[in-house]
């Protein structure tokens, strides 16, 4: 050993006393620097176990910490999916009721014109959520839907049908249909021409779909809508046709004349009804046709009812369709009892055969297409 050693941990001798008697420990430089080592190799030992103690706490700590932020963001986007998925729900139901008012108005006539734009269902954004969890959530909607649009075309083919037959029949009066849908309402000024107005750039407009019936039906409720105006009803129910209308001889001179009527033939008081619901423009005297009648159809159709014995209206008075507005007489410059009978489109005389001739098929039509509420003389 060196002389440091030897110095510093000389041999050391320590007595023991017990009731024994005394005791003598030799302790050398070997025994004590052994000693030291062990002690040291003992606190470097209990010092790295409580370092590597602290660090694994700590990165257990760490750990837990982590996990807890996962769990916290799995459950708020379970939240949002689920939030995501209820509002999906919602906004189909939504969709789907907002179409449902919209047919139910449409093909039961509940609403027409204005009231029916303000039921168009409009296109709505759809949440996703994972396409509504791939569409499972709205499976029960989808048969509605079906259903629904099923009904779209359903009532698409019913609007052509009933457009092809007013066209059809108002044809037959040799009258031009597009003439009587440019007419039909103050709100319609252009022929073919309607549906709602949705402002340009606004994304939540009508739905493509509903928008394309809408105006197809709004251009048939405008030509029936026309059709109200056409004399459907016969003026009077027991007559014998004597002179047509056009060129004729005049029954007092025997010269060619034009005749602006028909004349109806019948009983003296025979009632006379009104071919069309309208306003009465005049009820009194009038030139040859003595006691007259002018009713005003609207859309530029009038109907006159001359040589009249009673007059039964007023003027101003509203008349509805096949409402007696008067008794047949000879008044005015008359050979006979009988109505002579005029229809006048934007002031000139039309020839009123074909509308009498083509009554029936425009009483059924009007019933068909406005239904029950009319009056039961149709």
């Amino acid at each position: 050993m060196n002389e440091f050693v030897l110095r510093h941990f000389p041999e050391r001798h320590v007595h023991l006393e017990s009731h024994t008697g005394q005791r003598s420990l030799r302790i050398g430089t070997r025994e004590q620097l052994m000693g030291i080592a062990s002690t040291a190799m003992i606190a470097g030992w209990l010092a790295v176990t409580t370092v590597n103690g602290a660090t694994a706490e700590q990165a257990a700590d760490q750990k837990a910490e982590a996990e807890l932020k996962r769990m916290a963001a799995q459950v708020q986007a379970l939240k949002a999916d689920t939030a995501a998925l209820q509002g999906s729900v919602a906004t189909t139901a939504e969709r789907i009721e907002s179409r449902q008012q919209f047919l139910d108005a449409l093909l039961t006539g509940r609403a027409r014109g204005n009231e029916l734009a303000d039921l168009l269902p409009r296109t709505t954004r759809r949440v996703s959520a994972e396409a509504a969890a791939t569409a499972g959530v709205l499976a029960p909607f989808a048969a509605l839907e079906q259903k629904q649009l099923a009904l779209v075309d359903k009532a698409a083919a019913t609007a052509e049908t009933r457009l092809k037959d007013a066209e059809a029949l108002i044809g037959r009066l040799g009258l031009n249909p597009g003439r009587f849908v440019a007419q039909s309402s103050g709100r319609f000024t252009r022929t073919g021409m309607g549906g709602p107005y949705v402002p340009a750039g606004d994304a939540n407009g009508a739905d493509p779909r509903f928008a394309e019936l809408f105006v197809n039906w709004q251009r048939v409720e405008q030509l029936e809508a026309a059709m109200d105006s056409l004399p459907s009803f016969v003026p009077t129910k027991n007559y014998t046709m004597t002179s047509s209308f056009g060129t004729r001889y005049d029954p007092f001179n025997g010269r060619p004349a034009t005749h602006t009527g028909l004349d109806m033939a019948g009983a003296q008081g025979e009632p006379i009804y009104a071919a069309a619901a309208g306003r009465v423009v005049r009820a009194g005297r009038f030139a040859g046709y003595g006691n007259c009648i002018d009713i005003d159809h609207g859309r530029g159709i009038i109907t006159r009812y001359g040589h009249l014995s009673t007059i039964a209206v007023s003027e101003g008075d509203k008349v509805e369709m096949g409402q007696k507005i008067a008794g047949m007489g000879s008044t005015g410059r008359s050979t006979g009892t009988h109505l002579h009978y005029e229809v006048r489109i934007d002031g000139q005389p039309v020839n009123p055969r074909p509308f009498i001739e083509a009554s029936n098929y425009l009483l059924k039509f009007r019933k068909d297409s406005f239904g029950p509420e009319r009056p039961a003389d149709l």
